[in-house]
């Protein structure tokens, strides 16, 4: 039986370009196990085992028409060889990072089940990771944590997860005042022109308890600071590109609006803008006022207006419309960055018996913006994968700079001392 796509999960059906793929997903670094390394073999198994609880693995897009709405339909048989396979690493950690790139440049065929794993090999002596890559349209960021977790032990709930739906009044008075709010954002302003169908991709690692320390050195959220380390790296290790945005970068940071009624293979979140100074201030400075300006993130009727925009108002128009609709809003006219910051388990979990390093992030890129930057907690850490367009950034860079950011602007010894 076919079950209709909903309009959340087609926009990014409709935004996605040869240059621009969109799928999300996580690189799952594993612990040192020279005994018991996860074969693809073994992978297979587990991901059949748990194919009741992961509908989307073995249903495909049935061929609509201009008109006919996105459908899933069931496969009749799913092609485990192409969906699961192994890749070896030439040079340790960068070489992994460079197989994430490749593969988030490549659009997944539309005529299978759009997910792929592929197990690398030789990090280190004894270390194997797992990227795991799913196209938007089958769920976000969150979800797609939520998917995974089905294959990780013990079972646990992502923290923050559950949620009340609001009631009918509330929900069209929230909806009325955000649509209010959302029509005054205005675009984007600078524009970065040179773009490619290149990728990078970087990671980093930063004690969680040492951002959360940081954060409230400053009074703001974990989020705030992240917007404020980004900033401050573009501007320390690319000023061209601030002075070509003249000195202000809009960021699009993704809101969790997902409760326990809501499907793990599902789109639901919404989107917020925030501009974040690109001039050189004091990063004490800096973060107060992203902080400020981040407050409306926080608004309900922001966040309201912004998902009824990408349920309700997307179904509302026919497909053609829906799709123009999609491509006029996500990309270079109105944003030139995502950041987001997902939160992760607290406990220590492992894969067949592999236990579980720390997961970076994986997101895509929207068209013509050449930066996104996903945060996820992990277990008292907090892995950070950095998408770029190596036209407009270096991935590596940015990244380290990113880790000595949170070392200089963390609490002094003096802070610590007086916590002892």
């Amino acid at each position: 039986m076919a079950v209709v796509m909903p309009s959340s999960d087609a926009f990014f059906l409709h935004v996605e370009t040869a240059e621009a793929p969109q799928h999300v997903g996580g690189l799952v670094v594993f612990e040192s196990s020279d005994d018991k390394a996860l074969s693809v073999e073994r992978v297979t198994e587990l991901v059949k085992g748990e194919l009741g609880r992961l509908p989307r693995f073995r249903q495909r897009l049935e061929p609509s028409s201009r008109w006919r709405r996105q459908r899933w339909i069931d496969v009749a048989e799913v092609d485990w060889s192409w969906h699961i396979g192994e890749r070896r690493s030439t040079d340790g950690w960068a070489g992994v990072r460079r197989i994430v790139a490749e593969l988030a440049a490549i659009p997944m065929a539309r005529d299978r089940p759009m997910w792929r794993i592929v197990m690398v090999r030789d990090l280190e002596p004894g270390v194997s990771a797992m990227i795991l890559l799913l196209h938007h349209a089958v769920a976000d960021g969150i979800g797609t944590m939520i998917q995974a977790l089905n294959l990780f032990r013990p079972r646990v709930e992502l923290p923050g997860v559950r949620g009340t739906t609001p009631g009918r009044a509330q929900l069209i008075g929230a909806t009325i005042a955000g649509l209010a709010q959302l029509a005054t954002d205005g675009g984007a302003g600078g524009r970065l022109e040179t773009m490619s169908a290149r990728r990078e991709f970087a990671t980093a690692d930063l004690e969680l308890a040492a951002v959360r320390r940081a954060a409230s050195r400053w009074g703001v959220r974990v989020t705030d600071l992240l917007l404020g380390l980004v900033a401050e790296a573009v501007v320390s290790t690319h000023p061209e590109v601030a002075t070509r945005l003249g000195g202000r970068m809009r960021v699009t940071v993704p809101l969790m609006l997902r409760d326990t009624a809501v499907a793990a293979e599902t789109n639901a979140t919404a989107a917020v803008m925030v501009d974040v100074p690109l001039d050189g201030r004091p990063f004490d400075e800096l973060v107060t006022e992203i902080s400020r300006r981040t407050t409306r993130l926080r608004t309900p009727s922001r966040a309201v207006a912004s998902r009824f925009v990408m349920t309700t108002g997307l179904r509302a128009l026919p497909g053609p419309a829906a799709g123009w609709f999609a491509r006029a809003v996500y990309g270079r006219r109105f944003f030139h960055a995502i950041v987001s910051n997902m939160p992760g388990p607290t406990q220590s979990l492992s894969m067949d018996g592999v236990t579980i390093a720390t997961v970076y992030p994986i997101l895509p890129l929207a068209p013509g913006s050449p930066l996104a930057m996903g945060a996820l907690s992990w277990t008292g850490s907090l892995g950070i994968g950095l998408a770029t367009d190596p036209a407009t950034f270096d991935a590596d860079v940015l990244a380290a700079r990113v880790e000595q950011l949170v070392s200089a602007h963390g609490p002094d010894e003096s802070e610590e001392e007086s916590r002892a």
